[in-house]
């Protein structure tokens, strides 16, 4: 299957932040790729929920990727 992978910021902290883009994106995408290793206990996912509730309607990938000092 080929598809199109759009990297979406999710601002500073604020849904209300979130750019017109990433809301349109994240709205017409099915699948959701998100870091962590559990998607809905994620600070990007609730930042994300609060501009665009559906997110929560869509297929959710976690993207595990550690935050460590390197």
């Amino acid at each position: 299957m080929k598809g199109i992978a759009y990297g979406v910021g999710v601002g500073p902290g604020d849904p209300e932040l979130v750019t017109l883009k990433a809301v349109r994106l994240i709205r017409e995408n099915g699948v959701i790729a998100v870091p962590g290793k559990d998607p809905k206990d994620t600070v990007a996912y609730r930042i994300a929920s609060g501009a665009v509730p559906q997110i929560a309607e869509k297929e959710l990938v976690p993207i595990y990727m550690p935050m460590v000092r390197d």
